[in-house]
């Protein structure tokens, strides 16, 4: 019998063409073809083990598309060759902003540019390959990083192709065939949770009726009053322009397309505009695709203007993010509208992330939450009369899971402004005592060793943080899939000048650097990384490279949640171990403004009392309010 070869997708494109395009002899198999928007052609007579096909061929319409047929793939059985089609993309100047600088094809996998098509990924691994594992290799030669359990290890099946949506990405998400449905008598199932129809519960407890020892997975039907998730390997705010180089433009009902999906090079085309405009009354009748559209806006921060949404389309989002969407103003300043883009897409990642949706999903199942990482903040410091204000900083971060290590670099825990300090700070903190001749790269490895966390951050006990600064890192090292994460430094308040100054933002992106102060990565990472380097100076930029070198990825976060101070006097770096002249902070400044003006997300800062302030210093140790509009005003730089 002759082995059939599989196309899944779209057939607006003629499939002898495609062969043609992509090399393939057309002629030499029968061809299946799959719609993934319906059930048909999906179910199998046989088990997944007993599937062979000659080639098969997935074409998607972008990367998102791709991802989220994923699922699907689990029961497929084995090719003698896959082949992914992205149409439109070309490894060319105008990728979106989260394609890797060079494809990365590994063994076995062929990645080509066919002509007027987009991008073919060749999958061939001897004789046959598992085409879910096919898939999952394909996938990752398209992006940075390759698709991975999304959910921590929970393994959620679905009963119809048209609820992808709700695993796009997850390489442990399965599509539930009949077959798989009713296991033998003496297996398991194979996921932890279904997505199905309701009377899917009356099947189940049917075979428990038959098999009482059998655990069966629980069943939930998605009602139309709650959104699937956001598949935030794609859509991120990863590429957000902190400088738009466009005009606001309209959101048009023709762009919400099937189920309100955003694609990434859609996403693309709407960075450079300022604001996206969305009229709620020209979506009459698409409540759900509006609300779903929005919400994938939301993650990405595209800065939204927005006005008369339908009570259903605000329903759906939720008050806090519609507050949130709402609170753009035209005439914001440059600094304070890239602000409330970093409000609205931490809101949304908080409500929208795979981890987040599923997470109020298992509650209300009353199943065991997925777990949320830990944080331990490490901070090493030579003086003993910078700890309080570094701790109180600590003390008003958002992230809840967090413990503090502090090395106290050549003094001990008995003096009167350790003690103070220590007993102010109302979380969980650990002391470390190290001598004063101690290299500074074993000085944050003895840090590391106290942490118990399963992210380990290293923050300055001199610069200012946001709030929610380790909450964004969280998010960033989620998103990205990068092994360490940081902000860049683009705020600086020179102290001898009184000035702020902001240094050209890059906006988010992969990096080859970020802020040492900022710096967030595994514990188990770093330790495999080899820890710090036992040298004096250049830590931060050691490990940047063992990053590198190991083949990891660098992930550049906003930079508004963090503010470098340049202290004035004769040694001018009040003992910083980069000391760079304020010289290098003048140059090629993006904005500047006179006093100490914190970025919005850092607000207002604690300071000493009144009778503590020098002179010199007043603008940075005076209680910093939260700054009005008018503060963000640019001055003129000379």
């Amino acid at each position: 019998m002759q082995i059939k070869s599989v196309l899944v997708g779209s057939t607006d494109h003629s499939m002898a063409e495609l062969a043609l395009d992509l090399g393939l002899d057309y002629a030499r198999t029968d061809w299946e073809h799959r719609d993934p928007r319906t059930g048909a052609g999906w179910q199998h007579a046989v088990p997944a083990d007993q599937l062979w096909w000659a080639t098969y061929v997935v074409q998607a319409e972008s990367l998102a598309e791709a991802r989220a047929l994923l699922p699907l793939f689990r029961s497929e059985g084995r090719a003698q060759r896959f082949v992914l089609v992205i149409r439109g993309l070309f490894p060319a100047a105008d990728l979106p902003a989260w394609t890797p600088r060079s494809l990365q094809v590994k063994a076995g996998t062929t990645a080509l540019t066919v002509p007027g098509l987009g991008l073919a990924v060749v999958v061939e691994g001897g004789k046959w390959v598992n085409v879910h594992a096919a898939a999952l290799a394909a996938l990752g030669c398209c992006a940075p990083v390759a698709p991975r359990p999304v959910l921590g290890g929970l393994r959620v099946g679905i009963t119809e192709p048209s609820a992808s949506a709700w695993l796009a990405g997850d390489a442990l998400g399965s599509f539930m065939t009949e077959q798989l449905l009713q296991p033998e008598p003496d297996d398991i199932y194979s996921v932890d949770v279904l997505i199905g129809p309701a009377e899917l519960t009356e099947q189940l407890s049917g075979q428990t009726a038959d098999n009482p020892g059998r655990v069966t997975p629980p069943v939930w039907t998605p009602p139309g009053t709650v959104l699937p998730p956001v598949d935030t390997a794609v859509v991120s705010p990863m590429g957000f322009l902190p400088y738009a180089e466009k005009p606001a433009r309209a959101l048009e009902p023709g762009e919400l397309g099937h189920g309100g999906e955003l694609s990434e090079a859609g996403l693309a085309a709407l960075r450079p505009h300022k604001y996206l405009e969305v009229d709620g009354t020209r979506f009459g009748g698409l409540d759900w695709q509006l609300a779903r559209r929005l919400s994938q806006l939301a993650v990405a921060g595209v800065p939204l203007l927005a006005r008369d949404l339908a009570a259903p389309v605000r329903s759906l989002l939720g008050d806090q993010l519609v507050n949130r969407i709402q609170a753009f103003d035209a005439g914001d300043p440059t600094v304070l509208r890239e602000s409330k883009s970093i409000d609205l897409r931490r809101t949304a990642l908080d409500l929208f992330s795979p981890k987040a949706v599923w997470n109020t999903l298992l509650g209300q199942l009353g199943r065991p939450l997925l777990p949320v990482p830990s944080v331990s903040v490490v901070l090493a410091t030579r003086r003993p009369e910078k700890l309080a204000s570094a701790l109180g900083q600590l003390a008003r971060q958002s992230w809840e899971v967090l413990e503090v290590v502090v090395v106290l670099h050549g003094f001990d825990a008995d003096l009167p402004e350790v003690r103070r300090a220590v007993e102010a700070y109302p979380g969980e903190l650990q002391l470390r005592s190290v001598p004063a001749e101690m290299i500074f790269g074993e000085v944050l490895n003895t840090g590391v060793s106290a942490a118990s966390g399963d992210l380990v951050c290293k923050m300055d006990d001199d610069d200012w943080y946001g709030p929610h600064h380790l909450r964004d890192l969280v998010h960033a090292k989620d998103f990205s899939g990068a092994t360490l994460v940081g902000a860049q430094v683009e705020f600086v308040y020179l102290e001898s000048l009184d000035i702020t100054t902001r240094r050209p933002p890059l906006g988010e992106q992969y990096s080859d650097h970020v802020a040492g102060g900022t710096m967030m990565l595994g514990r188990d990472e770093l330790r495999q990384l080899g820890g710090w380097r036992p040298v004096h100076r250049a830590v931060d930029r050691c490990l940047l490279q063992a990053v590198q070198a190991a083949g990891g990825l660098i992930y550049r976060s906003h930079g508004q949640n963090y503010m470098m101070q340049r202290h004035s006097g004769a040694d001018s770096h009040g003992g910083h171990t980069w000391n760079p002249d304020d010289s290098i902070f003048l140059q090629s400044v993006a904005e500047q403004w006179d006093g100490f003006v914190p970025p919005p997300q850092i607000g207002a800062v604690p300071g000493p009392s009144a009778g503590a302030r020098l002179d010199a210093m007043r603008s940075h140790f005076a209680r910093v309010p939260v700054p009005s509009p008018s503060a963000y005003t640019t001055k003129p730089h000379v």
